[in-house]
């Protein structure tokens, strides 16, 4: 059972690694859907509209197709396929059009079955499957054929986002102000601020005081979001609060001490990185040292035996080629000077004698 395990994650990571290696081979004119899922065929695909457009729209909304896949033996599925400009538009689409009670499941980046629909999210992409369903290998080689994959990081946000008390099912991205007037309209987006590249996240918390909706907006920075505070604390309609570059606001909260605990669950967790540089080995004054010894042993080494080469080489040409230019001169190896050390001829004159001449 263990090995029958592993290799089916093996394969499953197989699969995933291959994607973006198809995908990048991919023409970037090429349709959306493939022709085929497996034993699936597709039809004449054709262009999809979501419902509530303006709300994907907002998300990023590049591009839309649906077709229908059939096999020889009557079976059929529909496929939809939505494209979005960045991996955050792809997630907020798919926790949007995510059906309540969906089972997850292992399918791309991330997936939910429920009944005979299963709904997929990989990269920038969101796939819709509804019908009899094909292989998990096949769904895994469809998604390697989608053209420009952009995967990336899940929105930051995500990773403040408390679990106790959170309301099945109901966590909703905001990203501009229709979809902000889709799940809060009494909040102004002034108040929010989404020329600043705003995010936040919507969700329901089953308090003891009653239901609560919270969001949790995240600012690029720490002083715009300090600076976005003061808006909403002049917000009549809820409670705030500011850590970091996030803001939490409780919506008309029935219970003040109830907003006040679920908002002290909301913390900001900074994460600093220190640089630290790769160890050198020069930087220890011992091996430079070691280095050194080593280095001035091996350049005596080498004069040794080139003096040896060299002079071996001499001798054996003397032997066998006397005329050649390697050969050593005939003779005595060492040149004398004959000098008789008895014949002095700088004459030494004494200054008397010298005078004795001028005389």
């Amino acid at each position: 059972m263990a090995t029958s395990f592993d290799r089916q994650a093996c394969g499953r990571v197989g699969v995933k690694l291959a994607i973006l290696l198809i995908a990048a081979c991919t023409p970037s004119a090429a349709a959306l859907l493939h022709e085929a899922l497996g034993p699936f065929e597709r039809l004449e695909p054709r262009t999809y509209q979501p419902t509530d457009i303006d709300v994907f729209e907002e998300f990023g909304l590049d591009e839309a197709e649906e077709a229908e896949y059939r096999t020889g033996d009557g079976r059929s599925v529909m496929v939809r396929a939505l494209q979005f400009y960045a991996d955050t538009g792809a997630v907020a689409a798919y926790a949007w059009l995510r059906p309540p009670g969906a089972k997850e499941v292992q399918r791309g980046e991330r997936a939910v079955e429920m009944d005979n629909t299963i709904l997929i999210h990989f990269a920038n992409y969101v796939l819709w499957l509804e019908g009899d369903w094909p292989d998990e290998e096949d769904v895994e080689l469809a998604l390697a054929y989608l053209p420009r994959p952009k995967p990336t990081a899940d929105p930051p946000v995500l990773q403040y986002v408390p679990e106790e008390l959170l309301v099945a099912d109901s966590g909703r991205h905001i990203l501009g102000p229709v979809s902000l007037d889709r799940l809060a309209p009494e909040l102004p987006p002034s108040t929010v601020g989404f020329h600043f590249g705003t995010e936040g996240y919507f969700a329901r918390y089953a308090t003891p005081g009653g239901e609560m909706r919270m969001i949790i907006w995240d600012y690029p920075s720490n002083p715009i979001a300090r600076a976005q505070s003061e808006a909403f604390r002049a917000f009549a309609g809820g409670v705030a609060k500011h850590d970091g570059p996030l803001i939490a606001v409780v919506l008309d909260p029935a219970s003040p001490d109830d907003a006040q605990r679920l908002l002290a669950r909301v913390r900001y967790r900074a994460e600093v990185t220190a640089h630290v540089g790769e160890t050198n080995r020069y930087d220890n004054l011992r091996n430079i040292l070691l280095d050194t010894v080593i280095l001035c042993g091996l350049l005596a080494t080498l004069m040794v035996l080139g003096g040896i080469l060299v002079a071996g080489t001499r001798r054996l040409a003397g032997r066998l080629a006397p005329e050649s230019i390697l050969a050593p001169p005939a003779g005595p190896g060492m040149q004398r000077l004959e000098i008789d050390s008895s014949t002095d001829s700088l004459e030494r004159r004494s200054p008397s004698g010298s005078s004795n001449r001028w005389r």
